[in-house]
């Protein structure tokens, strides 16, 4: 198990996504560009991308690299799934959709990929940083 300060950015963006994802349906804007890009997959992709990726740098010290790669995007895929049927909960005014549990899946498992590839390439697991 990595170290619990190895483990802060991973949870604040767990945070950030579980804030976003579970904002009221009437708290949300609404825009019709977005709607026409659907941008809201891109979306759903990246934040599941960016959690994985945080994860995999928090286990990258474990276990050999597919151990710690598949750790990181099952959590993430766990969350991911587990935020869009929180979504599903009347209170909020929004709902469970399964193209965005596709989405938020792609995005963790294009981490776990990205992640293992700069690791053969002998680089951090995250761009821009040492470790």
């Amino acid at each position: 198990m990595p170290a619990p300060r190895a483990l802060w950015p991973a949870s604040l963006w767990a945070l950030v996504i579980l804030v976003l994802c579970l904002m009221p349906g009437s708290r949300l804007p609404e825009w019709d560009w977005f709607a026409l890009l659907d941008l809201d997959k891109l979306v759903h992709a990246s934040l599941f991308f960016v959690q994985a990726l945080l994860l995999a740098r928090a286990f990258v010290a474990r276990g050999t690299p597919v151990r710690w790669a598949a750790s990181a995007v099952t959590i993430a895929v766990l969350y991911g799934l587990a935020t869009e049927v929180m979504q599903g909960l009347e209170a909020l005014g929004r709902r469970t959709d399964l193209n965005d549990m596709i989405a938020n899946t792609i995005g963790a498992v294009a981490a776990g990929w990205f992640a293992r590839w700069r690791m053969r390439k002998g680089l951090p697991v995250l761009p821009l940083t040492r470790a």
